[in-house]
Order: structure tokens, then sequence, then C-alpha cells
């Protein structure tokens, strides 16, 4: 396993849905590579940072690094008799895996239209026609391959869905989801995944766009804050879908 797909799957690592082979390998890999150790920690920190960011909790960052290191743990005796040799070129590895992992990712452009779509149907508030009732949005949901519930259970703690539509971006329709606390919102837009754009993270004026993906569907979350601080709450925005 190279240090991109260990990152790729800690998200599922941390929810459970890891077949039992593909958690033991994610299990080894973190074992062998400190810097994929630290990468995990420096997320759960983050994590941790964006109750602050959006007047809520995410699932507490201690407990899953916990549990984490627990299951890393039982998987540690497994992997004793490999070679020094060998764990020598896995670091090597690793370590030119964790260098372009950490190269900047250039943003598709359409996250700049999602970043616009915001400010202007959010923030400025002009009218479009919004579906808030429950039973209507599931109904838009069902057309991403979704259910209300899922849909609703991307909302940070604190926060619940507000409304939501369907609109076009990056020449795709996308169901733009909007989640309040009352007087602070943000935007989750998602579509079905077609299979070619990286995730990436931008910045448009004071919107801070980060991308999630998984093998059903792709999208953005969109609001005013830190781009740590969105990257967080887009990779809690994955995991959950």
């Amino acid at each position: 396993m190279t240090c991109r797909e260990a990152m790729e799957q800690a998200p599922l690592y941390w929810s459970g849905e890891l077949e039992r082979a593909e958690r033991e390998r994610f299990a080894a890999h973190v074992e062998a590579c400190p810097q994929c150790e630290q990468e995990l920690d420096a997320q759960a920190q983050v994590d941790a940072r964006l109750a602050a960011a959006v007047g809520g909790e995410l699932p507490d960052a201690g407990s899953v690094q916990r549990r984490v290191r627990r299951e890393i743990g039982r998987s540690v005796w497994r992997r004793r008799c490999i070679a020094t040799g060998a764990i020598a070129a896995g670091l090597l590895v690793a370590f030119a895996g964790v260098t372009a992992l950490r190269r900047p990712v250039p943003a598709p452009r359409w996250y700049a239209d999602a970043a616009r779509d915001h400010r202007v149907e959010v923030v400025q508030g002009e009218p479009r026609r919004w579906r808030r009732d429950a039973g209507e949005i599931a109904a838009l949901a069902t057309q991403t391959r979704l259910t209300y519930e899922q849909v609703a259970g991307l909302a940070a703690s604190g926060y619940s869905l507000e409304r939501a539509k369907f609109c076009g971006l990056g020449g795709q329709r996308m169901l733009h989801l909007v989640f309040s606390d009352g007087s602070r919102r943000y935007s989750v837009y998602v579509g079905l995944h077609l299979g070619q754009d990286q995730v990436g993270e931008e910045r448009t004026g004071s919107e801070q766009v980060a991308g999630f993906a998984t093998d059903r569907v792709r999208g953005v979350v969109v609001m005013a804050g830190t781009s740590a601080d969105c990257a967080a709450l887009a990779r809690a925005v994955a995991a959950r879908l």
C-alpha cells in the first residue's frame, strides 16, 4: 500500500467500512510509516478544530485516534517477521509517496463556480426555487442515489439541513444542500462520480472550497473559514457518504 492509498482509505478505516484484508494492509502501512502516522495525527487535530469554525463538534478526534491505534496494535504482531531490508525499502517508498501527496493539487475549474453559486444563492440570498420539505428533499436525493437520511446526516453538530435544490456545476447536475445553525450556513454540492477530477482546494473571495470523492459520488464543501477547516469538513462528509 502506498501513502496516497493510505490517506484515501483513512476515512473508510475510521468508519469501519474496509474489508478485513484492507484493514490489515492499512494498519501495517501506518505502523511502518512515520510520515503517514504523523499525517493521521495532524488530520485528527484539524478535525477537532473544525468545531470552533462551524459552531459544533464532529466525532471526537481523540477517540478516533485511540481506536486507530488499537487496531494498528492488533495487527503489529502479524508483521514482526518482515525483514529489516523490506521495511527500509517500504519507508523509502513511503517518503516519496508522502512528498507527492503534499504537493498542491490544482482545483478543478468548477470549484470556482461552486464558490460563486454559494455566494450568490446563500450569502447574498438571491431568490431561487428551494425545496425545504423533507419529502421533497428526499425525492431530490434519490436522483443522486442517496437517501434523505444520508444527506441530512452530513450536518455538523449544531447544524441541520435547511434546504436543497439542483444546480449545474462543471457540466454536471449536482444536488446543492444548505446547512444552517440559525445564523451561519455552509453548502455541500453532491453529484454522481464521473471518474475524472482530482480532489483539490480553492479559495475564492471569502469562500473556501474543498473537494471530496467516494466510489459513488463526488462534490465540494463551500464555507467561510480556513482551508484546513474546510478540508476537515469535506473529509467528514466523504466518510458519511
